[in-house]
């Protein structure tokens, strides 16, 4: 009898030890090593055909460089005709040949660069119908801002962030391939709203898949890093267009490969977020992640470790934030929501404004998107290095301001290059524009760590709406730039310096921890202020 006692006395488990995320990332994973390097470079991929995308019209939609008068058998539309009721011949500056072709009988003359070398020569966007140049791109950005709300609630709520990526790229691939074979303007318009909504979602997936699998004090500069392959898609974009110059179809169809590609070989090398398994209940999976990731690092979690699960989380009921509660029926979160999303208007608009408005800078387009470009660089390495010691609220309110005074400065030399190449202007303009690039980067930073886990992707995609809103706007303003680009500078100047006075208003983020609930975040940080108080007192 003592023997049985002996073999079937029950030997203690081990305490179990609780952590969250940021702490097993901290403690027993590491805080940026090889498999969180990998993941963020996966995933970042994204961002090159995301930016080939968005800036794409660029090329496509310029203006054409310019025309000439051809010899007709109808004498009616002869060269001599066409050569007496023009000053200037054809072939000029660019704005002032397509202002004269207006009082041109049709046939009279032709595109130096034919028909098909963009949307403009070929549907004839000019004169009265000179608006409509700006339709495609508006719409592109309006679907911008659909597609965020699609996908924001989708990554949050349904599929995840990975799931939700790869229908994205998907999407993407198909909706740019469609587009080479739009019939007319309307339907062109149609799939570029398409192809706006299909995209929005590699962003938003993008940065919070990298920024959600390291440490507090990696946050900042692997979002800023991600930046890097927008910027190379942006930089591939002259060299891809130039020698599809004469065929914008041939650039749509170019540029659709990358994210099918992407597709097929990538996507399934990346793992999903730990945070969001964890607050959709599958503690499981996420250890498994992270346990992963401890391994490429030559680590081990405790057998006995486990997740703190956040008092809201849920079993994939659908409803990811707790009963009843998200970011709008949150008073503390619904402030700071629309806060960001009025500093995201003013920002996309010029971000985007900047770019678009390239063809109205008296030098060769491709040469300004190169140098445009270019700027990218230095402001992802500016604005990473600042992360690392500068507060999130007065770095993204400096970037904002400089921009802003940037484009007014531009006012003063608007005037001298509306006939010679100003590169005083050129300069300033790449200053403006390196300084709205780092706004536009450091805010989805802020806005990761403004809003926990089970609304986050929600807040980013939020925050991408009201950019995608500014930057439906844009195009307009680039069109009337074509006849006072005084006015344009003045707009975005102003619309930047407002932006960033709004981010005073929003709390510091820097070495915060991510939370995981809405509940949560408010409890801790109520904590917090009240640890700041006693100290100060």
């Amino acid at each position: 009898m003592d023997n049985e006692e002996e073999t079937t006395t029950e030997v203690p488990h081990e305490e179990k030890m609780e952590f969250n995320v940021d702490e097993i990332i901290e403690r027993y994973v590491g805080s940026f090593g090889l498999p969180q390097l990998l993941q963020v470079v996966l995933v970042s991929f994204a961002w090159v055909f995301d930016s080939q995308n968005t800036l794409v019209t660029i090329f496509t939609d310029a203006q054409p460089s310019g025309w000439r008068c051809k010899t007709s058998a109808d004498p009616s539309l002869s060269s001599s005709w066409c050569m007496n009721n023009t000053a200037s011949g054809g072939g000029g500056n660019k704005g002032q040949s397509v202002g004269h072709v207006c009082g041109l009988a049709a046939g009279s003359w032709e595109w130096i660069g034919g028909n098909s070398a963009t949307t403009i020569a070929e549907w004839h966007l000019i004169c009265h119908r000179k608006f409509l140049a700006a339709i495609p791109t508006s719409l592109f950005f309006i679907g911008s801002i659909f597609g965020c709300a699609f996908y924001g609630r989708l990554a949050d709520a349904w599929l995840g962030r990975k799931k939700t990526l790869l229908l994205a790229c998907i999407l993407t691939s198909t909706t740019t391939f469609l587009t080479s074979f739009s019939p007319n303007i309307w339907v062109y318009s149609f799939l570029r709203f398409a192809n706006g909504f299909a995209r929005s979602g590699n962003g938003i997936c993008c940065l919070v898949l990298s920024t959600e699998v390291v440490g507090r004090k990696w946050r900042g500069q692997v979002g800023q890093y991600g930046f890097f392959f927008f910027t190379a898609g942006f930089l591939s974009l002259p060299f891809i267009a130039y020698p599809a110059r004469t065929q914008w179809r041939y650039l749509y169809r170019i540029i659709s490969l990358p994210p099918l590609v992407y597709t097929l070989f990538l996507v399934p090398l990346v793992s999903e977020s730990p945070r969001w398994l964890l607050v959709r209940g599958k503690n499981k999976e996420a250890l498994e992640v992270l346990q992963k990731f401890a391994g490429w690092n030559r680590k081990k979690l405790p057998n006995n470790i486990e997740l703190i699960i956040p008092s809201q989380a849920t079993t994939g009921t659908g409803n990811e934030g707790g009963k009843n509660e998200n970011i709008w029926t949150t008073r503390w979160a619904a402030k700071r929501m629309i806060t960001m999303m009025l500093f995201g208007f003013g920002v996309g608009f010029v971000y985007y404004g900047i770019q678009l408005n390239a063809e109205n800078l008296n030098f060769n387009l491709y040469l300004t998107v190169i140098i445009n470009a270019a700027m990218e660089i230095p402001a992802v390495f500016i604005g990473g290095i600042l992360l690392g010691f500068t507060d999130r609220r007065l770095l993204s309110s400096l970037s904002a301001i400089s921009a802003g005074v940037s484009c007014l400065l531009c006012i003063i030399f608007s005037a001298a290059s509306s006939t010679t190449s100003s590169w005083p202007q050129l300069t300033i303009e790449a200053i403006g524009f390196m300084a709205a690039s780092i706004a536009f980067n450091v805010s989805y930073i802020y806005c990761v760590e403004l809003f926990p886990t089970n609304v986050r992707n929600f807040a980013v995609s939020m925050l991408r709406q009201s950019l995608m809103l500014g930057a439906s706007l844009s195009p307009l303003l680039v069109v009337v730039g074509r006849l006072s680009p005084s006015l344009s500078f003045a707009v975005f100047g102003a619309l930047a310096i407002v932006s960033g006075t709004l981010s005073v208003w929003l709390p510091e983020t820097k070495n915060a921890p991510l939370y995981e609930t809405l509940k949560q975040q408010e409890e801790e940080e109520v904590k917090r202020r009240r640890l700041i108080q006693n100290t100060v007192v």
